[in-house]
C-alpha cells in the first residue's frame, strides 16, 4: 500500500532468550510489513493481527497507540487522496484497519481530520495541475465540506502556485491576456474569487497595460481638435506634466552648532540674521499640466495654458528617464513630459511602436 514501506524485525537479544522474553513492538512491525506488502488494508484481518500479537507476546496499549495511530493515518492518507465518492468502497479500508487496530474513536476522527486537510490540498493542486478527474464540488461532497470548510485550503493553494507564476511575470514585467484568463480558470475550478492584494493588483495593472502597449492593437482615440489627414490619435495621458530646464539658486543653510561658536568665513551677518553662502543647481521643473497625445503624425501636449506640437518627421531621438519621457528634434530643441511613474513607461511602449509601424 502507498505510504507503507517495510522495517526490519528488531532482533532477539542473549538476555531476552535467557528469559524467554521477546520484543513486543516486533507485532506492530509485522503488521506494517504486512500492509507494505497488501493491495488493501482489509487484507489485514482481526486473526492475522491476533497471531502477530500472540507470537511475539505483544498487547494493544498505550505504548504503542502512537504506532498503531501513524499506521491508520497512512491508510486514511491514501481513502482521502483517492476517493471518488462518498459511497467508495476505499472507505472501507480506514474502518477495518481501525477497528483491528483496536484505535479509539478520538484519535480516529483526529487522524481523519488531518488526512482530509492534507489530501484536500493535494487534490486541490492536481485540479490546478490538470491531474484530477472530480470538479471541486465532488470533492467537497467527499470530504464533507460546504463552501467555508474548504475556502481557505482552496486560497492557499492557489496562491501557492500563483507565488510562483507572479515571480515569472514580474522578471518579464508583462502580463498577457492569455496568462489572466487562465488564472482566472483556475480560480473559477477552485470556486474562489479571482482577487489579490492592492500592490499585487497594481503590479499586475502596469504589466498588463505593458504587455498591451507592445503587442494589443493601437487604439483610435476621438479627441475634441482637428487631426490631420490620415492622422489617428493611440495615445492619451492627463496629468502630464511639461517641463523645462532651469537653474535654481538654493542657500547652504548647512551648519552644526556647538557650545563654541566658530565664524565661517563665507558667513556674513545682516543685522541679527546669520546670511549662508548661495549655490546654483540645474533641474527640470514641472511648470504647467496639461495632456498628452500620441498620434502616428505627431507628439501633441495641450493645457489651458499653452499648446506644443512635435512632428514626428522632425524627431531625432526620444528617451525615458525615470518618469520622464524627452523628445528631441533634429534641430536640437527638445521638450520633456513628466507622468506618474507606471503611466510614462506605458507611453513610451507605445511611443516607440507608433515609430515601428511608420518605418
Amino acid at each position: 500500500m502507498n505510504g507503507f514501506e517495510k522495517q526490519e524485525l528488531e532482533t532477539q537479544g542473549m538476555m531476552s532468550k535467557l528469559f524467554g522474553s521477546k520484543p513486543s513492538q516486533n507485532a506492530l512491525v509485522e503488521i506494517n510489513n504486512f500492509l507494505a506488502e497488501s493491495t488493501k488494508a482489509t487484507e489485514l484481518t482481526a486473526a492475522i493481527v491476533s497471531n502477530f500479537v500472540k507470537t511475539w507476546s505483544a498487547k494493544f496499549d498505550s505504548s504503542n497507540i502512537e504506532y498503531r495511530s501513524s499506521m491508520y493515518r497512512k491508510v486514511a492518507d491514501h481513502v482521502y487522496l483517492t476517493a471518488q465518492s462518498k459511497d467508495d468502497p476505499v472507505f472501507e479500508e480506514s474502518r477495518h484497519l481501525a477497528q483491528v487496530l483496536e484505535l479509539p474513536e478520538n484519535l480516529q476522527r483526529l487522524a481523519d481530520n488531518g488526512a482530509k486537510k492534507a489530501a484536500y490540498f493535494a487534490r486541490c493542486r492536481q485540479i490546478i495541475d490538470g491531474e484530477e478527474t472530480l470538479p471541486i464540488n465532488d470533492i467537497n461532497t467527499i470530504f464533507g465540506y460546504d463552501y467555508e470548510d474548504g475556502y481557505d485550503i482552496r486560497v492557499q493553494v492557489f496562491h501557492n502556485y500563483f507565488n510562483k507564476k507572479f515571480d515569472e511575470i514580474a522578471e518579464q514585467q508583462r502580463f498577457s491576456p492569455d496568462e489572466e484568463a487562465a488564472l482566472r480558470e483556475i480560480c473559477a475550478k477552485l470556486d474562489i474569487p479571482y482577487e489579490f492584494k492592492p500592490n499585487i493588483q497594481n503590479a499586475l495593472d502596469k504589466y498588463r497595460y505593458l504587455w498591451s502597449a507592445e503587442n494589443a492593437p493601437l487604439g483610435d482615440i476621438k479627441v475634441d481638435f482637428p487631426l490631420n489627414n490620415g492622422e489617428i490619435c493611440h495615445a492619451a495621458a492627463q496629468q502630464a506634466g511639461f517641463c523645462e530646464h532651469k537653474t535654481i539658486e538654493k542657500e547652504d543653510n548647512y551648519f552644526e552648532l556647538t557650545r563654541r561658536l566658530e565664524i565661517d568665513e563665507t558667513i556674513s551677518f545682516k543685522g541679527e540674521k546669520i546670511e549662508h553662502p548661495h549655490f546654483t543647481e540645474e533641474v527640470t521643473a514641472v511648470v504647467d499640466i496639461g495632456y498628452l497625445f500620441l498620434t502616428n503624425q505627431r507628439v501633441i501636449y495641450l493645457s489651458n495654458k499653452m499648446a506644443r506640437v512635435v512632428e514626428l518627421s522632425d524627431l531625432d531621438n526620444a528617451n525615458l528617464s525615470v518618469n520622464i519621457i524627452y523628445f528631441t528634434q533634429k534641430d536640437g530643441e527638445s521638450i520633456a513630459i513628466k507622468f506618474n511613474d507606471d503611466v510614462a513607461e506605458v507611453m513610451f511602449a507605445i511611443f516607440k511602436r507608433i515609430l515601428n509601424e511608420r518605418q
